[in-house]
């Protein structure tokens, strides 16, 4: 199986370099793309656009934290929070992300800020939700149990509910780690901040195929980086919870 496997990628990496041979600057080719990394490193800088991306990327999860494990928390302890919030957290998750890029570059301008705005615009809601429902699986376990030894409200919060929804928070960031990274590389095109995204609207601009070939690979890289870590964390936190056999 592991043969076949290889021999697939192997066969389609070999009828790419063909199809770039009759085409190259429509298909380009594995080899060019391969080729390609040295200038990306030497001539762009390319750790320093990486950094320039996950610093933003990392500031905006750290906002996304606060506000979606405060809101998410309220959210899922409060029943008459949850009515007045619930119908308006629904409809900003409906709405595409970039219906609100113009209303973000009049707020933010096209400084960094404008990337941290759309990294929070991108995963908030998804830590909300994520909070609120780890919140609720905890009051329906604990609850009970918690009001039998007189357990004070902040101490629900602090030793109950928020222990409770670690895991779901994990969940949630593993999730939205992948619509951050999108957004950091769509905001930083948008406005050509010093980026992945900037790479990927320079190469487009000039139409060189190898250049948007090994930004997008860098940018795979880096969100398989990210999906691992947070997945680390997300078994880290989840190893207390039992197993339903």
């Amino acid at each position: 199986m592991r043969a076949l496997q290889v021999g697939g990628g192997l066969a389609f990496l070999a009828a790419w370099e063909l199809a770039g041979a009759v085409a190259p600057d429509f298909y380009s080719q594995p080899t060019r793309i391969i080729a390609d990394f040295g200038p990306l490193f030497t001539e762009e800088d390319l750790l320093t656009l990486v950094w320039d991306s996950t610093y933003a990327l990392l500031i905006g999860i750290a906002i996304s934290l606060v506000l979606g494990v405060t809101i998410g928390m309220l959210i899922g302890r409060y029943h008459l929070f949850a009515v007045a919030v619930g119908p308006y957290l629904a409809a900003y998750y409906s709405i595409p992300r970039i219906a609100f890029v113009p209303l973000m570059v009049v707020w933010f301008g096209i400084e960094r800020e404008f990337v941290i705005a759309s990294v929070v615009a991108a995963t908030t809601a998804l830590l909300i939700i994520a909070t609120s429902d780890g919140v609720r699986n905890s009051r329906n376990m604990f609850d009970e149990v918690a009001r039998s030894f007189q357990i004070s409200g902040r101490h629900m919060f602090t030793k109950i509910m928020l222990p409770g929804a670690v895991p779901f928070i994990a969940t949630g960031m593993r999730l939205g780690v992948q619509r951050a990274l999108v957004g950091v590389i769509i905001a930083e095109y948008l406005v050509g901040l010093p980026g992945i995204g900037e790479l990927l609207r320079a190469a487009r601009i000039t139409l060189q195929t190898d250049r948007i070939f090994s930004s997008a690979i860098v940018a795979t890289i880096m969100g398989v980086v990210l999906v691992l870590l947070t997945g680390f964390v997300e078994r880290r936190f989840s190893r207390w919870r039992p197993t339903v056999f």
